[in-house]
């Protein structure tokens, strides 16, 4: 908070300045020689025939599972009963109990295999009313960096190489900013980072403008925000003046009414991919639009009774994920099917799970889920919901315990304010718990505003 503070207080310039230092920081981290290395590999074994990716396949889950009981202490007496020696084939992974969120949230302390002093965080955005926190190696990161950018290669995008301008959820523009000018550059990745919290109609054209002026190759991010942009551009029948090669989606579904838009708009195509602040398994789109979900990045199950997924990651070394309930659901092509594209890997029919969920700000820009999300409660935060009822009041539930103190309410009272615009009214109801709906699925955010 106190880095944001200081950020919000200073000119754009070094705005663009401190985006950069953060950006350098990050780079340096994530692309390293783990990753460089890691991209040649992955060019090696993605010509491997199926048979070759399931024996890699297991071979990776074996290395896995022994480092996870050797330096794990909370698995090490999950499977004390267990000989892991005895496995032959990844079809032995059903022998091994399911682990929870729940289940990580409570032993994280006993479920991490390094110091979290050494470790790189990241976390789930808490979409479910419970945020989570796990702690990647150095090793995880950049190979997760690798096979994401190997993915966004196969479409004609070099990282760091060409201009990408990403819609997110970070807050890159401060409450009081009185300049039309909602962007902010990373020059350490050639990156234009657009805020998410400030797409209306009446903005609108200074984005275009900044667009124009950028010139990217690619966008990515927020699906909703690149839509809604898309969907001014053809109202007004606006000319852009840059050439895209991709548009590579993150955190969102992509419906056939988004794809259908943003493609013809921007005049290229949207290649969708799946993954999870958690970790799991990569699934991602080849150029013939099938989604493959790639062996040699983990295991997804799905469970006997419903299409719901457990997934074993082979890039969470510092928070092993082996059987782990994600939430969200898939459902499999037949096991033979083939793609023209030439990747040997399954094919994944539909991506459930995944909903599209929003507030508005009090501009009336559409606030995804996914950004109005905190990656972190505060403590004493058990769970909470974001209830709109009018353009200009949100109210927060709160189910607490006894380490809750009454100032931890102005953290949300902040976060809101920077998300949802400084003047939201904010108001709190301390209840006993938050019940699920029908569906059985619990909604982080109620929005009753009819626009």
């Amino acid at each position: 908070m106190k880095f944001q503070g200081i950020y919000d207080r200073s000119p754009i310039f070094f705005q663009n300045l401190m985006a950069t230092v953060y950006g350098y920081l990050a780079k340096k981290r994530r692309y390293g020689e783990t990753y460089n290395n890691y991209l040649k590999y992955l060019d090696r074994i993605h010509k491997y025939s199926r048979k070759e990716l399931e024996d890699l396949q297991f071979e990776e889950l074996m290395k896995l599972i022994r480092n996870t009981i050797e330096k794990s202490k909370f698995y090490r007496g999950l499977y004390n009963d267990i000989d892991i020696n005895s496995f032959e084939s990844v079809d032995d992974l059903k022998r091994l109990p399911i682990v929870t969120k729940e289940m990580l949230r409570q032993n994280i302390d006993d479920i991490i295999t390094i110091p979290k002093s050494k470790s790189n965080e990241s976390s789930t955005g808490g979409t479910t009313g419970k945020s989570l926190t796990v702690y990647f190696t150095t090793e995880d990161t950049q190979k997760r960096m690798a096979i994401l950018d190997y993915f966004k290669k196969a479409h004609g995008f070099e990282n760091i190489k060409m201009k990408r301008a990403t819609f997110s959820g970070k807050h890159i523009v401060p409450p009081n900013q009185k300049q039309n000018i909602f962007w902010r550059y990373n020059a350490s990745i050639n990156q234009m980072m657009y805020s998410v919290f400030h797409i209306t109609d009446e903005n609108m054209p200074f984005y275009i403008k900044g667009l124009n002026n950028y010139k990217p190759k690619v966008l990515d991010g927020y699906i909703t925000s690149i839509y809604d942009i898309a969907n001014y551009i053809d109202r007004n029948n606006i000319e852009l003046e840059f050439d895209l090669i991709a548009i590579f989606p993150t955190a969102e579904p992509v419906t056939v009414q988004y794809r259908e838009l943003v493609e013809r708009v921007f005049k290229c195509k949207v290649y969708d991919q799946y993954a999870s602040s958690e970790g799991a398994p990569f699934v991602y789109e080849c150029k013939f639009g099938n989604l493959h979900y790639d062996l040699t990045t983990g295991i997804i199950e799905n469970l006997e009774e419903s299409n719901e997924i457990l997934v074993t990651s082979f890039t969470t070394y510092g928070t092993p994920l082996i059987r782990y309930k994600i939430g969200d659901s898939m459902e499999f092509e037949k096991n033979d099917m083939t793609c023209q594209c030439g990747l040997h890997m399954p094919i994944v029919k539909n991506i459930e799970g995944r909903s599209i969920n929003y507030l508005y700000s009090t501009n009336g820009a559409k606030i995804s889920e996914v950004a109005v999300a905190f990656n972190a409660n505060p403590d004493g935060v058990i769970k909470y919901q974001i209830i709109q009822n009018t353009l200009t009041h949100i109210l927060v539930k709160l189910v607490i315990d006894n380490n809750f103190k009454n100032e931890n309410k102005y953290i949300f009272v902040d976060e809101i304010k920077h998300k949802l615009g400084r003047d939201m009214e904010v108001d709190f109801d301390l209840v006993d718990d938050i019940p699920r709906e029908k569906s059985g699925k619990y909604r982080l955010i109620v929005n009753n505003v009819i626009m």
